[in-house]
C-alpha cells in the first residue's frame, strides 16, 4: 500500500494518470453514460454499468493492496467510470427520468429521437407482450355462461381459500393465485395471474385496486399509471373506468370523484376514497372543513354499504373488513371530538364598558386571518395581526377581537376566517342586541365576582352593609333580595333601574349601603337577573 501511495505522489506518474484517466477515460465514460441514458427506455444500462464498474474497482483495489501496481491505471479508469455512472443514476431518480432518462425528460428533441429510433416502442412492445400473454391465457379460462352467472358470494367463498391452485379455471382462482404469489414475493407469477384474471373482464373492483397497488410497488406511481392504462386500453366496464379516476393527479382526482359520487350515490367505494382525500393521513394536517367532509363521506359510505353498495363490487372479504374497520375507527375518532365545533367552529362573546363593546372571537382551529363586518352585506374587515407568532403554525397570529361603539344599533355580526389550507371559512352570523349584550356582560361579571356582592363596614358607631358592587353592574339586575341573620333573603333592596348599555353610573341618587342592627352577624343575598334566572343565595359574615 505504501508503494501505491508513493506512486500516486510521484509527479510523473500522477501527470500520466491525469492525462489518460481524466482526459481519455473521463470523456469515454461521459459519452457512454449519455448513450446509456438515451437507451434508458430499453433497459437501465447506466445502472448496469455502475454496478459493473463498482465491482471492478473493488477487485482492482484489492489487487493493488496485494502489491500489483500494474493495475493502478485500470483502477483509476474504474473509479472514474463508477463516479460518472453513479451520477447519471442520481439524475435518473425522478419519475419521468426513470422511464426515459434525464436528458429526454429535459430536452424534447432527445425524446423525439428516442421515438424515431423506436426505443419507446420497445417498452410499449414489452407491455404488449403482457397483453398478448393475457389474450393467450384466455384459452385456459373457462368463461362459460355458468361461470358468468355465478353469484359473487360463490366467488367470494372460492377466493377465501389460502391454498395455491395448480390449474386455475375461474377468474377468482386466478385472482387468489395472484394474491398468494404477491404475498410470497413471487412477483412474476403474481403478474401473470393478475393478467389471467383480467381476461374475464368482470366488473369487480378489488382485483383492480390490488393490481394497481402491486404495480406501484414494482414500477412506481408514474409507471403504474402508464402500465395500467395501456393494459386496460379499450375496456369500458365500471371497475376500470373508476380506477382510471384514482390515477388522476390530486386536484383533478378529487373533483372527478365528487362528480362520480353525485352520479352514483349507491357506490360505496367512492365515498371511502373521497374520505381518504381529506383525511389526516393523506393531508398531514386537517382543517375543520376537512374533518367535516371526512365525516360526511364516512357516513355516506356506511349508508351505501348497508344498502349493499360495497359487497357487490368486491370478492376479497378481507379488504371489505379492512375498509369497514377503518371507517368505524375514523368515525369514532371524529365523533369523540366536539361535534358542535365541526358545524360551528366560531363563537363570539361581547364585553362592555362605558366606551363601547369588545367582541372576542374564538375559533376551534388555527386561523391565518380573521374578518368581520356589521350587517350581512358590505366589505369584510380584517382584525389585523397581533405582531406575535402563533406557536402552532409558525405564522403571524391574527387579533381575535374587534370593537364596536357604545351606540351600536342592533344588527348581525358576520365573522369569517382563512384556515391553514388558505380556504376562507364562513361567514358565520351572530345576532347583536346592544342592551342584551350589555346585560349579559354585566351578568357574567357578577357571576364571576359573587364573593364581592356585599360587604360590612363600621363607621361612626354604625354597622353598614354595602351594595356598591351590585350597583355598578345593576344593568343586568331585575331584583335584589337580602336577609339579616337569616338564610332566606326576603327583604327587597330598592335601586334605580339602568336600561342603557354599558356600566351603570354611581351618583348621589344611587343607594350604596344600608344601616343594619349591630346584632347582625351575617347577611344573605339573592339576585334576579333581567332574563328571569336567579342566582344562588350567597352568605356574607360580619368579621370584627
Amino acid at each position: 500500500m505504501a508503494a501505491i501511495i508513493q506512486s500516486l505522489t510521484d509527479r510523473a506518474v500522477f501527470q500520466s494518470l491525469r492525462t489518460t484517466t481524466l482526459s481519455i477515460t473521463g470523456s469515454a465514460c461521459a459519452i457512454g453514460g449519455l448513450v446509456a441514458d438515451v437507451l434508458q427506455p430499453i433497459a437501465p444500462f447506466a445502472s448496469y454499468l455502475f454496478y459493473f464498474s463498482f465491482l471492478t474497482l473493488a477487485v482492482l483495489l484489492f489487487l493493488l493492496w496485494k502489491g500489483k501496481e500494474d493495475f493502478l491505471g485500470a483502477a483509476a479508469f474504474a473509479g472514474v467510470a463508477c463516479a460518472v455512472f453513479g451520477l447519471i443514476m442520481l439524475f435518473q431518480s425522478g419519475d419521468e427520468s426513470e422511464d426515459v432518462g434525464f436528458i429526454a425528460a429535459s430536452v424534447p428533441a432527445v425524446a423525439s429521437l428516442q421515438e424515431s429510433l423506436g426505443l419507446i416502442d420497445e417498452k410499449l412492445e414489452r407491455i404488449s407482450e403482457d397483453t398478448a400473454s393475457l389474450r393467450a391465457s384466455a384459452d385456459r379460462i373457462e368463461a362459460s355462461n355458468a361461470q358468468i352467472i355465478r353469484s359473487i358470494e360463490e366467488m367470494r367463498q372460492s377466493f377465501a381459500s389460502d391454498e395455491l391452485i395448480s390449474k386455475p379455471r375461474s377468474p377468482e382462482e386466478h385472482y387468489r393465485n395472484a394474491r398468494i404469489h404477491e404475498l410470497a414475493g413471487n412477483y412474476s407469477a403474481a403478474r401473470q395471474s393478475y393478467l389471467a384474471y383480467f381476461q374475464s373482464d368482470l366488473p369487480l373492483l378489488d382485483p383492480h385496486l390490488r393490481f394497481l397497488s402491486f404495480l406501484r410497488v414494482q414500477e412506481g406511481r408514474a409507471g403504474a399509471r402508464e402500465t395500467y392504462n395501456l393494459l386496460m386500453e379499450g375496456r369500458d366496464n365500471a371497475a376500470t373506468n373508476y380506477v382510471r379516476l384514482l390515477l388522476l393527479e390530486p386536484p383533478t382526482r378529487l373533483g372527478r370523484l365528487l362528480t362520480f359520487a353525485d352520479e352514483n350515490p349507491d357506490f360505496a367505494p367512492v365515498f371511502y376514497h373521497l374520505s381518504e382525500e381529506v383525511s389526516e393521513r393523506r393531508l398531514g394536517f386537517q382543517s375543520i372543513a376537512n374533518k367535516r367532509s371526512e365525516r360526511e363521506y364516512l357516513e355516506r359510505f356506511q349508508v351505501a354499504d348497508e344498502a349493499g353498495g360495497l359487497l357487490k363490487h368486491m370478492i376479497d372479504q378481507s379488504l371489505v373488513d379492512t375498509w369497514r374497520n377503518d371507517v368505524g375507527a375514523r368515525l369514532q375518532a371524529l365523533n369523540a371530538a366536539d361535534a358542535s365545533a365541526l358545524e360551528n367552529p366560531v363563537s363570539v362573546s361581547f364585553g362592555v364598558n362605558n366606551s363601547g363593546y369588545t367582541a372576542t372571537v374564538l375559533i376551534a382551529e388555527p386561523a391565518k386571518e380573521i374578518f368581520w363586518r356589521t350587517g350581512t352585506s358590505g366589505e369584510m374587515r380584517s382584525t389585523g395581526s397581533t405582531g406575535q407568532t402563533n406557536l402552532q403554525t409558525g405564522l403571524p397570529a391574527p387579533k381575535q377581537f374587534f370593537n364596536l361603539p357604545i351606540n351600536q344599533r342592533n344588527t348581525t355580526i358576520d365573522v369569517s376566517y382563512v384556515d391553514l389550507n388558505d380556504v376562507e371559512q364562513g361567514p358565520f352570523s351572530f345576532p347583536f342586541e346592544g342592551k342584551k349584550e350589555s346585560a349579559d356582560a354585566n351578568q357574567r361579571i357578577l357571576e364571576s365576582t359573587s364573593t364581592s356582592w356585599l360587604s360590612f363596614r363600621e363607621f361612626n358607631g354604625k354597622r353598614l352593609l354595602y351594595f356598591s358592587h351590585l350597583m355598578t353592574y345593576r344593568g343586568s339586575l331585575k331584583e335584589i333580595r337580602y336577609g339579616l341573620n337569616s338564610s332566606k333573603p326576603t327583604r327587597r333592596y330598592r335601586f334605580p333601574a339602568w336600561r342603557k348599555a354599558g356600566i351603570a353610573p354611581i351618583d348621589e341618587k344611587t343607594p350604596l349601603y344600608i344601616e343594619v342592627p349591630r346584632s347582625t352577624r351575617y347577611a344573605t343575598v339573592q339576585l334576579t337577573y333581567k332574563d328571569g334566572s336567579k342566582s344562588e343565595v350567597q352568605r356574607f359574615d360580619y368579621v370584627r
